[in-house]
């Protein structure tokens, strides 16, 4: 949602004992969706936590580097080597082996590849298996559905 065009928020379920005024607007758009105001808050869309959801990267063009790994262990030396502020991962059993892949910010500037080795440098010296790396771009559409 975006008000006048300069700030843009997003509408949540309110937390128990949170009684921060909604913008008239907000409130009134709501009731037109048959919601209840005092049920929902505002929160800025934009920033680090605003749009994230638990679990899933980030909305926008990444790069995924992915390895495959004969141990768990491996996977997880990997993993603690690698994930910091900017990069998530997710590991994957298939048959005898774990399947990691690294959920890195696309770097405009930075070759794909030569992303991808700083990730196969740190991976291979614990054991893991270069399994290629791949541009991604997530999008996210919301649903709202109302609730008698």
């Amino acid at each position: 949602m975006s008000l006048g065009g300069t700030r843009k928020l997003r509408v949540v379920p309110r937390v128990a004992g949170d009684t921060t005024p909604l913008d008239p607007a907000i409130a009134e758009a709501l009731r037109k969706a048959g919601l209840d105001p005092l049920k929902y808050t505002t929160t800025p869309l934009e920033g680090a936590g605003a749009a994230n959801v638990p679990g899933l990267p980030q909305a926008g063009s990444r790069v995924a580097h992915s390895f495959r790994f004969a141990t768990l262990n491996g996977a997880l030396a990997a993993i603690e080597r690698l994930v910091d502020r900017d990069v998530g991962a997710r590991i994957d059993k298939e048959a005898e082996e774990w399947l990691v892949t690294f959920d890195a910010p696309l770097t405009p500037d930075v070759d794909d590849a030569a992303a991808h080795q700083r990730f196969a440098r740190e991976a291979t010296a614990v054991g893991g298996r270069d399994a290629g790396v791949m541009r991604e771009t997530v999008t996210r559409s919301v649903k709202v559905e109302r609730r008698s």
